[in-house]
C-alpha cells in the first residue's frame, strides 16, 4: 500500500545546477556562465552585459535561462519578468519571476522561484532560485515530451 505522497511512477528527475560563475572584466562587461545537467548531459548557458549591481542578477538568470533553452531545443520558452535580491533574516534571498509559453495550449504563465544566496554566492543563488520556479514545469514537461 502507497503513502499518499508515493506514486507508482518512478520518481521525478529534475534539471540539477553544477556550477555558476560570475566575472567582471576591466572593461565593465559582466558575464555569467551556468552549467546544468539532464539525465547525465552537461547543458551550459552564458550571458554578458556592461554594468554592476542589479545587471549581475539579470545576467546570472539570462546565463541559466540560456541552458535550459539550450536542454529544451525550443521546445518551451522561459522570459525573464523580474529579480531580485533581498536580505532575510540575514540571509540573501533570490527571488525570481519568469513567465513560460505552453507550446501546446499557447498560453503563457506566470512562475516564481526563491532560493538562498549562500555565503553571498549570487550565480549559485540565483540559478537556483531560477530552478525552483521552472523544475515543476520542466519536471512535467520533460517527463511526457520525451
Amino acid at each position: 500500500m502507497s503513502t499518499p505522497w508515493q506514486h507508482d511512477n518512478p520518481a521525478r528527475r529534475r534539471v540539477r545546477l553544477i556550477d555558476a560563475k560570475l566575472a567582471r572584466g576591466a572593461d565593465m562587461k559582466t558575464q555569467a556562465e551556468i552549467a546544468l545537467e539532464w539525465e547525465a548531459v552537461e547543458y551550459r548557458g552564458r550571458a554578458q552585459a556592461i554594468g554592476q549591481g542589479a545587471i549581475d542578477l539579470r545576467v546570472c538568470v539570462e546565463a541559466t535561462l540560456d541552458a535550459l533553452h539550450e536542454l529544451l531545443g525550443g521546445r518551451m520558452n522561459f522570459r525573464l519578468i523580474g529579480v531580485k535580491s533581498v536580505r532575510a533574516f540575514d540571509d540573501a534571498v533570490s527571488i525570481v519571476a519568469l513567465s513560460v509559453h505552453d507550446p501546446d495550449t499557447g498560453e503563457s504563465r506566470r512562475l516564481m522561484g526563491t532560493a538562498l544566496a549562500s555565503d553571498g554566492d549570487i550565480p549559485q543563488g540565483v540559478a537556483r532560485a531560477v530552478l525552483n520556479a521552472t523544475n515543476r514545469v520542466l519536471g512535467n514537461f520533460l517527463a511526457t515530451h520525451e
